[in-house]
């Protein structure tokens, strides 16, 4: 029989078609699954072509290995502490933040009070509501005062910042702490694990506690409780960048398997 390629039942029309049509699969099979989202596995043609595909994936596995450890510090999203705005100023311009829990009427309160003038009252490390560059440490008084008259009277003349009288956050910080004085107990709704005076010293990057017995560390060491105080924030801040690097090497050995 003559072999004639425009019959639709010739021979050499359908071995035509067939090698065209797997020529045109051979070109077209990368981008098709590539559109997909799914995997192309090579044969390893050559000693040369698996070095290339190892250096690539070696690439590829320390690119993400990177983007892992490049994860945002705990204070850029966002800490514990970013709902309360009047924290914000001393969050952002200081190194660490010692919330005073006190209050005017209350006699355990003063000698702790003349012991942060003492020791910080005209250090140049504390920051001030006068702004300026960012300092080491800032001093937030958390009232238990009855009145505003007792309020604006104890903290007057005093380098401390202050949570405003009126503001709601007063109570709603002494709540997140569970820190109070006994008279506000049940006005507040809650356990409470501090009462007053206390100083709660945070690290304003991760906006966790350092301690809660900043009060004895003043009493104590004076201004030595800063020094005291910034040993125990590098101590914390190393575990931190160690739990959160196995975090992300035990992340990047379940991607890759």
């Amino acid at each position: 029989r003559k072999l004639d390629p425009y019959d639709r039942n010739s021979l050499i029309r359908w071995v035509i078609f067939i090698v065209i049509s797997m020529a045109a699969a051979a070109f077209l099979w990368k981008p098709i699954m590539s559109l997909f989202g799914l995997k192309v596995t090579q044969s390893a043609s050559s000693p040369g072509h698996d070095n290339r595909r190892r250096r690539e994936q070696d690439s590829t596995s320390t690119s993400s290995r990177k983007k892992w450890m490049a994860w945002p510090k705990p204070h850029s999203m966002g800490g514990p502490l970013s709902k309360f705005s009047d924290l914000t100023y001393a969050l952002q311009n200081s190194d660490l933040l010692a919330l005073y829990f006190a209050a005017s009427w209350c006699p355990m309160s003063t000698p702790v009070s003349l012991a942060l003038d003492g020791a910080f009252g005209k250090n140049d490390v504390l920051l001030t509501h006068e702004g300026g560059a960012r300092k080491t440490l800032s001093v937030v008084y958390v009232s238990s005062d009855k009145t505003p008259q007792e309020y604006y009277g104890y903290i007057h003349d005093r380098n401390w910042m202050a949570i405003p009288f009126e503001s709601s956050q007063r109570s709603d910080i002494k709540r997140h702490f569970s820190t109070c004085a006994h008279r506000e107990l049940e006005e507040l709704g809650i356990d409470r694990k501090h009462e007053i005076p206390t100083i709660i010293v945070i690290d304003t990057r991760s906006q966790g506690i350092i301690t809660t017995e900043g009060a004895d560390d003043v009493d104590q060491l004076g201004e030595g409780a800063l020094e005291h105080w910034k040993d125990i924030q590098k101590r914390v801040r190393r575990n931190e960048e160690v739990m959160l690097q196995k975090k992300n090497e035990i992340m990047t050995e379940a991607y890759y398997g």
